[in-house]
């Protein structure tokens, strides 16, 4: 309960969250936290695996609906991505350097792909890449466009993203040369 009730909290505010506004923002006492978890580094590993168990069980069954148009479903789809990578680059900013591999390296992208090719199998005539290829195009192009950037550059919005997707599956723009 306080692992999963921190998560926002530590997307929000990062490595700098204290347990004492985490407590504050939950309603407990700072010693429940320490009762329950011994210390933040504790905590943190549980609001890690929180996060991602959550992803697991969330993000694929929730991704997009099958029926809508092919547009709506990539920007739906980018936009629910860029929420997601949002929070697992807040929970990696969190952990030990050392520690990424393994974690990263438990996450089982089969689901979001399963879900992904579920989703489009409707549009699978208009599209150029076979269905089961979807998922990995999807989230490399997320982690290229919202990976934290060194040097300031620009990263790709929304539309932009969705755009470069549709129609890198797709083809060309309907209607245009």
């Amino acid at each position: 309960m306080i692992a999963e009730a921190s998560i926002p909290l530590f997307i929000e505010y990062g490595p700098g969250l204290t347990t004492r506004q985490i407590a504050e923002h939950l309603g407990i006492a700072e010693g429940t936290i320490f009762r329950a978890f011994g210390d933040k580094d504790s905590l943190i590993r549980a609001t890690v695996g929180a996060f991602f168990d959550q992803a697991r069980r969330q993000l694929p069954s929730g991704l997009v609906d099958s029926s809508l148009p092919l547009a709506e479903k990539v920007a739906l789809l980018v936009s629910n991505a860029r929420i997601h990578m949002r929070g697992v680059f807040a929970m990696l900013a969190l952990m030990d350097p050392h520690d990424i591999p393994s974690v990263v390296g438990e996450h089982d992208a089969s689901a979001f792909d399963e879900a992904v090719a579920a989703a489009f199998a409707p549009d699978a005539a208009e599209l150029s890449l076979p269905l089961d290829r979807l998922g990995v195009v999807v989230r490399m192009a997320t982690l290229a466009a919202w990976a934290p950037h060194m040097g300031g550059q620009p990263r790709l919005d929304e539309d932009e993203l969705s755009r470069f997707i549709l129609y890198g599956i797709a083809g060309q723009p309907r209607g245009k040369d």
